[in-house]
């Protein structure tokens, strides 16, 4: 008989139902009145699902009261199963599953310790108290960016998950509105303009306040070695999505891309996600999710009918800043939509985008100097 080796709380599968039925889990705490501290006790498995929430759930979601029961019943027998599956004896040497020099390096542990003590540090890290915690609430991943997918053989596991747990601790600290995907989307092409700004640590706080007004946190972090996300969006148990940006490629036309594409995920799908590539994210190919998450993001940044335009127009730098100017973008985003189609080569006209570089902060790159064009 199959175990999975994660314990999923009942949220997971409020939060997908939810999102079918076109709602946010504001929303549905809302219509079955729960007090937000119920609702999110539920979520995360602490408020057993008892016949008269059962109900609720269920008048709300579809699915039988049993269903609901059973429900969390199975996640009370999974989180016991992990929890006397590790033995204390791990402790000298779980530790060492992970990137340690890698996220040394990040300042995100402290520097020399071992063993026993390296565990405690990285157990610090994520929050838990013992490595049957950590198990428990972190072996599925976070929110629903779960290892049980397939960017688990594609990547790092643990170095995506502690670049993960790196944004979940940022969103701590982030006071956010209720949500609403019809007014996120709304704002979005508001949200667009601030592409205009040079500096990433003048544009993204502003972008992140944005961000927060309209309920999404959003966060970012330089990713430690093994773990090549570009993006990740999950629900926290307040119901809240967040948006999190690793600026991978260092250059604007990427960041605004990954931005949008992740919001797409957001607004369309509802569902938690991540972005693990060895490549710019591709206009072709993929699932139809990451297939309508392109399309979105491309929409975004230049509409379909000046998309058409330059991209059957001869390509010029002149011509790229006419677009831009036209777009309400700046010229590197469309150098990157013409690099992305094929139009020019991945060499030209980068003297056009603005690059950035990681200068101590690990959260925000700074600008590069201009490149002179040769």
């Amino acid at each position: 008989m199959f175990e999975p080796n994660w314990a999923s709380p009942p949220g997971d599968t409020i939060s997908r139902l939810a999102a079918a039925s076109n709602l946010s889990t504001h929303e549905l705490a809302e219509r079955i009145g729960f007090e937000e501290d119920v609702f999110a006790g539920i979520m995360e498995g602490s408020i057993q699902i008892c016949d008269e929430i059962a109900e609720a759930l269920s008048e709300e979601l579809g699915a039988s009261c049993q269903f609901w029961i059973n429900r969390y019943d199975q996640f009370l027998a999974d989180k016991a199963r992990l929890e006397a599956s590790l033995p204390a004896a791990c402790l000298s040497t779980w530790g060492q599953t992970f990137p340690v020099r890698s996220l040394r390096e990040l300042g995100w542990l402290p520097k020399r310790s071992r063993g026993e003590q390296l565990s405690e540090d990285i157990l610090n890290f994520f929050g838990c108290d013992s490595i049957r915690d950590w198990n428990v609430r972190y072996s599925a991943g976070i929110g629903q960016v779960a290892f049980r997918t397939s960017f688990a053989f594609e990547a790092d596991e643990m170095a995506t998950l502690a670049w993960l747990r790196v944004g979940e601790a940022q969103c701590e600290g982030i006071p956010l509105q209720k949500f609403s995907a019809t007014t996120f989307r709304e704002c979005l092409s508001a949200l667009k303009r601030l592409c205009a700004y040079k500096h990433p640590n003048v544009f993204f706080p502003k972008l992140q306040k944005a961000c927060a007004e309209l309920g999404v946190g959003l966060v970012s972090s330089k990713a430690p070695k093994g773990c090549r996300a570009s993006g990740a969006t999950w629900t926290n148990t307040s119901g809240n999505p967040i948006i999190m940006l690793s600026f991978r490629y260092l250059s604007e036309d990427h960041f605004w891309f990954t931005f949008f594409h992740e919001a797409a995920h957001v607004i369309l799908h509802g569902t938690d996600h991540i972005s693990v590539d060895g490549t710019d994210p591709s206009p072709f190919g993929g699932s139809q999710c990451e297939d309508e998450a392109d399309g979105f993001a491309q929409d975004a940044l230049i509409s379909a009918e000046l998309r058409d335009e330059m991209l059957n127009a001869a390509p010029t730098r002149s011509h790229a800043r006419r677009m831009a100017r036209q777009a309400g973008v700046t010229p590197g985003i469309v150098v990157g939509q013409l690099q992305k189609f094929g139009v020019i080569q991945r060499h030209q006209f980068n003297d056009l985008k603005r690059r950035y570089n990681w200068q101590g902060d690990t959260l925000i790159p700074r600008l590069n100097q201009p490149r002179k064009k040769t």
